[in-house]
Parts: C-alpha cells; structure tokens; sequence
C-alpha cells in the first residue's frame, strides 16, 4: 500500500513507531476533473445502464479524480455485469480500501484471489489486512507477493509490515535483499536505516540514511532521520553533517533542514566548544526559527546554546517563545527558570520552576 511520507518534526523513536507510514502518492493519483468528459460520460451511463463499459467507464473517471465514494456504485455496476472483469474488479477493491471499506474490499480480493492469483492481487489484500490491524495476516499475504514478483513496491511492503510488526532482525534482511536488487530506490534504504536503529545496529542505521541522502539530496525523508541522529552515532558527525549541509544548500526555505544542521554541528561527534562552529550553529537556530514562526525546537536549543555561553539575558526571549509554543514541554521550563534567576529576576524564575514541577519532571544534571 502506497503510504504517506514521514513527516520530521517528532522524536526519533516516534518516527521508528510509525515506520515510513507518511506522505507517498498513492496508485490512484487523482487527476483534474473535466466538467465535459464528467457530463458526457454520466449520460452515457444513464442510457446504457445495463453496459459494462458505460459503467466502467464513469466508475474509472471518478475514481481517478479522486472521488473514490463516487466512483463506487459505478464499479459495482460494472461488476455486476461482467463479474470476471479483473481491472474493474481491482479498482473496485482499491476504492473500497482507500474509504475503509474492508470487509467489503477483503470479500473483493478474495473473489478476484479464487479466479486468478496474481502478486498485485496478494500484495492488495495485504494492504486490507496491514489496515485493518491485522498484521501478521497481512505478512503473509505481503511474502508470498514479493516472492511472487519481487518488485521493489512489494519488497518495501513486506518489509515495511516486519518493521510494524517489530520483527527487526527479518526487516533489515528484506530491506538489505531488496536495496541490492533496486540500488536507486531511496525509501528502501530508509527502511533500512529504520530496521538497522531498532536493532540497535546506529552506525549501520547512519549508513543507510546517508545512501538515502545520496539517492536523493533534496527529499527531507532522509534528513529527518539523520537530523536526529547527532546523539546516538557519534563517530558518524561528519558524514550526517556534510548530507545537512548540502540539503541546506537545496533547501534554504527549510526550517528543519538548518535546525537539523545546527545541532548535528554543535552536538555531533561528541560535542563541539570551538568558538566558531558554535557560532556557526547559532545563526543556523537563528534562521531556522525565523523560518519557522511556529517550530519550538531552534528555539529552545538557541535558548540552550546562549545559556550554556551564559548571555542569560539574550537567552530569555527565546525560552519564552519556546515554551508559549510547547507548553508542556519541561526542559524550556526549566531553562527559562535558570535564565531567569541568572539575570536577576527571581520571580519569573520561581513561577517557572513551579510548573516545571508540576509537569513532574526531573531536574537535568
């Protein structure tokens, strides 16, 4: 199943527990309506009611406009009339899936399963299965299309449905098998890297975010993934710099892009105290939230980095902001609180530190 791009502004962990589930089109790419061709092919379904390719036609008309419900008593009717039609009854199957009728698309595949079993078809029903929640029907479906046909979309569903399935180990072999067969294919080495971190293998996850990269230097899949990983593989600083410094390059407009630079500069390989990288990172954090008026993170590590260079007075108005736009967020709390009692104003810092308390946190070391 075709699924949306992960989207970066979340925890790294966060982004491994939807996996790449995000914003990638879908088979159906809907297209602009024609007002002439609609009326044309309307009338010529009310006067042939009873014909298959009238019928059809207006269910496929719809469907590829992106009106799926609309499209959905066309396509019966058209199945009604010539049941063994595969293409109107796979497209009948697809609408049901995309407006969530699953019990409805399950006794479609099924029926078009017992007259002719085709990868596409097995790969189909586990979409039904993987959206109903039932992913270890959906494995199994999603296996034997991809030893059927292995594509690179069924090789990327099959390892996509292990990765839900928190079957790490199995995952990285599908997504290692298929990056060799489909070496230009970016999202496979995405889910790559997802089933190398989970498994706890960080270098080997860096890697394969970084293939990504390559394959791809403008896409902010990959990015987002390697922007979050200045902490947990060190060694490999460098190498995720150079891939955020390039997107910057490709992406000035992108907020996440220099945040995500910023903090692989100062907090990568280890931590960086050279006076001119960390300057280097503030104008990064600097941008970064004049880019985005609503992104709390260059804020608060902006507000982080000032502190640590004790200018607690230019630090204030970015903690402020910060957690205006989280509020539930502890640490700005905290570090307003410290920024506050460090240039005088004790009451501020003591209204801070009270619901730093109340959100329960723990004071850093």
């Amino acid at each position: 199943m075709r699924r949306p791009v992960i989207r970066a502004r979340t925890t790294f962990l966060a982004l491994l527990t939807i996996a790449l589930t995000g914003a990638i089109p879908s088979r159906a790419t809907a297209q602009k309506a024609d007002p002439v061709v609609e009326r044309r092919l309307t009338a010529a379904a009310k006067a042939r009611p009873d014909s298959f390719e009238a019928q059809h036609a207006l269910g496929e008309y719809y469907l590829h406009a992106g009106r799926l419900a609309t499209a959905i008593p066309y396509l019966e009717r058209a199945r009604a009339i010539d049941p063994a039609h595969a293409a109107n009854g796979y497209d009948l199957a697809q609408a049901y899936l995309q407006t969530g009728k699953l019990d409805a698309a399950r006794q479609q595949v099924a029926a078009l399963l017992r007259a002719h079993e085709t990868p596409e078809l097995l790969n189909l029903l586990g979409d039904v299965e993987a959206q109903a929640g039932d992913r270890v029907a959906a494995a199994a479906s999603y296996q034997r299309a991809a030893y059927a046909r292995p594509s690179e979309e069924h090789l990327f569903d099959w390892g996509d449905n292990l990765l839900h399935l928190r079957a790490y180990n199995d995952a990285a072999d599908v997504f290692t098998a298929a990056a060799r067969r489909y070496p230009a294919s970016a999202r496979l080495q995405i889910g790559l890297g997802i089933a190398e971190y989970s498994r706890g293998q960080h270098e080997a996850a860096v890697q394969a975010f970084c293939r990504a990269a390559d394959l791809v230097p403008a896409d902010p899949r990959p990015i987002g993934f390697l922007g979050e990983m200045y902490g947990v593989a060190p060694a490999q600083g460098t190498e995720v710099t150079r891939r955020l410094a390039r997107f910057v390059q490709l992406k000035p407009r992108s907020a996440e892009g220099h945040y995500y630079y910023a903090m692989n500069l100062w907090r990568g390989e280890g931590g960086s105290t050279d006076a001119p990288v960390l300057a280097k990172a503030e104008t990064l954090l600097r941008k970064a939230a004049t880019l985005d008026p609503k992104y709390a993170k260059p804020r608060l590590q902006l507000g982080i980095l000032l502190s640590e260079q004790k200018r607690w007075a230019d630090a204030v108005p970015f903690l402020k902001a910060a957690v205006a736009l989280e509020p539930e967020q502890p640490q700005g709390h905290f570090r307003l609180s410290q920024a506050y009692r460090r240039s005088g104003q004790t009451a501020l810092a003591d209204e801070e530190l009270a619901i730093f308390k109340r959100l329960g946190a723990t004071p850093p070391p």
